[in-house]
């Protein structure tokens, strides 16, 4: 049980790049995941589309403490919190690994809340600035309970908890119910947490070191989030709230949204078109969908600027801003069929995908189609930079 905590450093890098390569509800194919994560990262620092409710925030090192730095007590711990909060009235809105009881999920919420802890500075960061991993905190923890004693000074004689020596700071106290397995627990956050939550949210920044000017998080849980069904992070609403820089990075981000979800819309029309010429398919789904997109998105697409897109995604791949090159001009071209599109979505796959590429021109690459299914493949979307997930949190910290 201990190592399925204690992961090598290069097992956690396989698990992040799986994690992300998710972001998009289906697989990158041709890049666009950079354009996600880029812009996600600045509005939203240490959200994940797999994040579900606020007080997980909390609920993670509430259970470390608990578990006093022992990795398989750590896991029976959040089983334990994952049948108190199925008993609760929020079990089907949130609960991580809910419905597979009494499985754990390959994602538990300790995992998948851990960079959020550090980006809201729940989790205090080490001397030189580096975040720590889970297993060094459970390392950390274990030592301080085996040596109790010394996590206590004095003060004019009387006992007194040594905050330095925790490795989050000073959080609320967890709920009277917490961990007692026959009793509910919920996601609602009390007033005492809520405070705390605001407080740690209202500082996040946006820059690289994070310590930076407000991200548009940080000013929206300050503002609290707008009434009303707030579809986009380019909602009016929001707009308003975020400061002139992220004003502009908004627009960026609501025409990328459009010109990479017509991508994903042309990548699978050019699958679906190219297994009808292997002589196995017989769907026009995506085709179909790809006149949808572009008649709805078409007019954001065209218009933004690769330049501008540069300054707000450093190191862009060549392969896909010549994807988005091509696309746009194919767009303005008004031709319907995606085939003058198909050498760069194949040339960009490719490079991403090797032979693993489902439009290269190889006996692999027609087995890979032949795998491919029209009706199971997912209609295209524009991008949605983790909005309904960080929506949820932000309803979450709202008073009711």
């Amino acid at each position: 049980m201990i190592g399925w905590i204690m992961l090598s450093r290069q097992a956690v890098a396989s698990a992040e790049a799986a994690l992300k390569s998710d972001e998009l509800g289906v697989r990158d194919e041709v890049g666009f995941l950079n354009l996600h994560q880029a812009f996600s990262d600045r509005f939203f620092p240490g959200t994940s589309v797999l994040h579900t409710r606020l007080r997980y925030a909390l609920f993670v090192p509430w259970l470390m403490a608990h578990a006093q730095g022992d990795a398989a007590q750590l896991r029976k711990h959040e089983l334990t919190l994952t049948w108190q909060l199925n008993q609760g009235d929020d079990k089907r809105n949130g609960v991580i690994g809910g419905t597979i009881l009494p499985r754990a999920p390959s994602q538990t919420a300790s995992m998948i809340y851990w960079t959020a802890l550090a980006r809201w500075k729940i989790l205090q960061p080490r001397p030189d600035g580096v975040n720590s991993s889970r297993g060094e905190i459970l390392k950390r923890i274990a030592a301080t309970h085996r040596h109790a004693l010394g996590r206590y000074r004095m003060d004019d004689g009387e006992p007194v908890v040594d905050e330095d020596l925790s490795p989050f700071v000073k959080l609320p106290d967890p709920p009277a119910a917490f961990l007692k397995v026959a009793e509910p627990m919920d996601f609602t956050v009390t007033p005492q947490e809520r405070a705390f939550l605001r407080r740690q949210l209202i500082g996040v920044g946006r820059g690289p070191d994070f310590h930076s000017t407000q991200s548009l998080l940080a000013r929206i849980a300050d503002a609290g989030l707008p009434e009303g069904q707030v579809a986009t992070p380019w909602s009016k609403a929001v707009r308003t709230i975020a400061d002139t820089e992220d004003q502009k990075a908004l627009r960026v981000a609501r025409q990328s949204a459009a010109l990479a979800g017509i991508g994903r819309a042309v990548y699978a029309a050019l699958v679906e078109a190219t297994k009808t010429n292997d002589g196995a398919e017989r769907s026009t789904r995506h085709r179909d969908d790809v006149r949808k997109l572009v008649a709805e998105h078409s007019d954001d697409a065209r218009a933004l600027d690769l330049s501008e897109l540069h300054g707000f995604v450093p190191g862009l791949p060549d392969y896909l801003a010549n994807v988005l090159s091509q696309t746009q001009k194919w767009l303005s071209s008004g031709t319907q069929s995606v085939s003058p599109l198909r050498d760069v979505y194949q040339e960009a796959e490719v490079r991403r995908k090797g032979a693993r590429a489902r439009l290269a021109n190889t006996l692999g690459g027609q087995r890979r189609r032949a795998e491919w299914i029209a009706e199971d493949h997912p209609l295209a979307e524009p991008l949605h930079f983790r909005w309904g997930n960080v929506r949820r949190l932000l309803t979450d910290l709202k008073a009711p």
